[in-house]
């Protein structure tokens, strides 16, 4: 398939429509969980509020950092697959390497991009954003576990072993403590039932998609999953000034 033909596939409706109201529609119900269970926590109406507000923020930062992530390879990969110009070719093999590091720091200027300018995050403090950044890598990792286990599908090999090295890099420091170490590990653990929810919602739009045919087997899993959590973010960025409208409108 030629780059317009995915575009026109993609893009066809009512196909995108009823992608996107299904993206939508599982994002309600995942504030439905949000507000219930901040509402079984927290006694004072207040504090409700403060706990909802927390884990939806939680949970866009996990989207935001997988969104990243799987980007910069999914680029990378449709790059090495599709590029096949005699001009360009020969300079992608001898410096893809390099274009892979360059990819892997776009990724952290998007992910910064994502929740300090597209979306501001004013409910999650800095230990706060490195608890849900650390479980990201974990959401990361159980989805290359997919890829390679599962799905059975060794192309992302190098895939893994630069993210691995991504992941070494963002958390073990030559300065820090064990005792530092354990306590955000600790912190991110606190994110886990945020992961699983997250990794629920995005198997679910998946399954719908290879089942529908509206996610391309052939197209690469992962540029798929990439393609996904762009319904997501966009989903995301549409929804996540309603709930906030809906409890100031319940005050009055």
């Amino acid at each position: 398939m030629t780059y317009s033909e995915y575009f026109e596939h993609y893009f066809a409706m009512p196909d995108f429509l009823i992608f996107l109201l299904l993206t939508a529609a599982l994002m309600a119900v995942v504030y439905i969980i949000f507000y219930n269970y901040a509402k079984a926590t927290c006694k004072k109406s207040g504090k409700v509020n403060e706990e909802f507000f927390s884990l939806s923020e939680r949970f866009y930062e996990l989207i935001f950092s997988g969104c990243s992530i799987i980007g910069f390879m999914a680029v990378y990969y449709l790059i090495n697959r599709f590029l096949n110009d005699s001009t360009y070719r020969p300079v992608w093999d001898e410096y893809k390497d390099y274009l892979l590091l360059l990819l892997m720091i776009i990724s952290i200027v998007l992910n910064s991009f994502l929740d300090h300018v597209l979306i501001r995050l004013k409910h999650l403090d800095r230990d706060a954003m490195a608890s849900i950044r650390m479980i990201g890598m974990v959401y990361m990792i159980l989805i290359f576990g997919y890829i390679k286990f599962i799905y059975e599908d060794d192309n992302y090999d190098m895939f893994i072993a630069y993210f691995l090295t991504l992941m070494i890099g963002r958390f073990v420091y030559f300065d820090a403590s064990f005792k530092d170490f354990l306590e955000s590990v600790k912190r991110a653990a606190a994110n886990v039932p945020i992961m699983i929810i997250a990794l629920a919602y995005l198997g679910a739009l998946c399954a719908y998609g290879y089942c529908t045919g509206y996610l391309l087997k052939h197209n690469g899993v992962i540029t798929n999953i990439f393609f996904t959590h762009l319904f997501m973010v966009v989903v995301i960025f549409v929804m996540h000034f309603i709930p906030g409208v809906m409890m100031k409108k319940k005050k009055e």
